[in-house]
């Protein structure tokens, strides 16, 4: 019998286009013969199908669907939300307390990871480098120069909270600061003010199928504008996503190890990508951790697994087979 699985996708983030994306993605791809999926759009409290145009609503209380006098219960959720609810943990902990088994990480790795600075701390403890940063809270007192006399310039301004470089900002003036501060606090109520780390941005995605690590060709993220921006990750022609990364041997090897140890630390479940910056002077510096990466034609995911050969049908039904086994 087909396993009815929810395709969970929107959001209250500016990714929410992105998310429906990858959510047509999944539901164009996943294999017909074993999934009967379902596209379940979030927004707020308005989570809901439109089957043949109608928008039918979601029963919250054990998240089923009623649909022509019949009830649908979910044996899975495959999660394809980009940032709030999805990646940071609130979703995760829904489908916990109802019993329903999903496709990411856990309530508490997603919450960890979808803080940048909490991460940071966390992984620079496994004396993993990352960036200097600072961290302001909404209503905090900001004062510049003890910025610019803590940190280096230029600097990345960014949402704590955030992901696609939504409300991020390069710095290269002390007098342009204050303003990208004002942009990233729009967009959360934590800000981070990050090093600039001069290098090569690679990318390493991670899946555990059957007790098994899989590790994906790396990525080389090369942009045509002054940083991998929201505009260059989802327009092609700004950046080039170079599969496999043109790196030498022990470089790969560094980067697929730290992956595969913080994907065990951390408790990652489902495929998650590592972004890290290898410095001038060949120094690795961790910058972030993707629990739901874009999984749209266009995303780096997808392109990692067509180069080791893995069809995306069958990646999602690893997804699903490990959520419902575990």
């Amino acid at each position: 019998m087909k396993k009815k699985v929810a395709i969970v996708a929107g959001g209250d983030s500016g990714e929410y286009s992105i998310s429906m994306k990858s959510a047509a993605f999944v539901s164009e791809t996943l294999d017909a013969e074993k999934y009967d999926s379902y596209l379940i759009q979030v927004r707020g409290d308005d989570w809901f199908y439109e089957g043949t145009g109608d928008k039918i609503a979601i029963d919250k209380n054990d998240f089923s669907l009623d649909i022509d006098g019949g009830s649908i219960k979910f044996d899975a959720v495959f999660c394809a939300i980009h940032g709030t609810p999805g990646e940071n943990g609130k979703m995760p902990a829904y489908f916990e307390m109802i019993g329903i088994p999903y496709t990411s990480s856990d309530s508490i790795t997603s919450a960890l990871t979808f803080n940048k600075n909490y991460c940071n701390r966390v992984v620079a403890s496994w004396d993993i480098n990352v960036a200097r940063s600072v961290q302001f809270f909404k209503g905090d007192k900001i004062d510049i120069e003890n910025i610019s006399n803590q940190l280096r310039l230029p600097v990345f301004v960014k949402p704590n909270c955030g992901g696609s470089s939504v409300g991020m900002s390069k710095v290269n003036k002390i007098e342009e600061l204050e303003h990208a501060i004002e942009v990233a606090f729009k967009e959360d109520n934590e800000v981070l003010v990050e090093e600039f780390v001069k290098g090569r941005e690679l990318t390493c995605a991670v899946i555990e199928n059957q007790g098994k690590m899989i590790v994906f060709p790396l990525c080389e993220i090369v942009s045509k504008k002054e940083f991998f921006d929201y505009e260059a990750k989802y327009e092609p022609s700004l950046a080039d996503e170079i599969v496999p990364a043109p790196v030498n041997e022990d470089v790969e090897i560094e980067i697929k190890g730290i992956s595969s140890f913080l994907y065990k630390k951390l408790n990652c479940k489902g495929v998650v990508r590592f972004d890290y910056i290898l410095s001038e002077d060949e120094d690795l510096f961790f910058l972030e951790v993707n629990t739901v990466p874009g999984l749209t034609r266009e995303s780096i995911t997808p392109k990692m697994a067509e180069e080791m050969g893995i069809p995306m049908g069958e990646l999602f039904s690893m997804m699903i087979e490990d959520a419902l086994k575990r």
